[in-house]
């Protein structure tokens, strides 16, 4: 694991790339550097259609070692969307770092936006998880 404070500024203001620095890029890539995690290697459909990637985040395998919490703790994965299991985005809760998400977007690149701005701004709904061991 690396240098928290050094490795979040590295990100910031990165652009967004559809296939190299997405969304599950920047998640699974906190996850292993920030907490120890590894995530399983980005679906190809996750690059695709709206459609497809809400069923790769809702169906996927790796799934089942997550389970949902109302109150998120430091590293949660976080899924955001308009409809519940049907989540399009994905980011990572960060209460140590001021209770932001980091996640990147088309316009934005890589930031870290608090979650009532996220829910407000896009009207999407948050799910937060951890793994089933915590």
């Amino acid at each position: 694991m690396s240098d928290r404070r050094a490795f979040l500024a590295g990100l910031r203001g990165r652009p967004y790339d559809r296939e190299r620095l997405n969304c599950w890029h920047i998640a699974a890539l906190a996850q292993a550097e920030l907490f120890g995690r590894a995530l399983p290697a980005a679906d190809p459909a996750l690059v695709g259609d709206l459609r497809a990637r809400a069923r790769v985040l809702a169906e996927h395998p790796a799934r089942l070692d997550w389970r949902e919490v109302a109150q998120p703790s430091d590293g949660a994965f976080v899924l955001m969307g308009r409809v519940a299991g049907a989540e399009t985005h994905c980011g990572v809760w960060l209460a140590d770092d001021g209770g932001l998400i980091l996640h990147t977007d088309e316009r934005h690149g890589v930031v870290l936006d608090p979650p009532l701005e996220l829910a407000a701004a896009r009207r999407w709904r948050l799910t937060y998880l951890v793994p089933k061991a915590q």
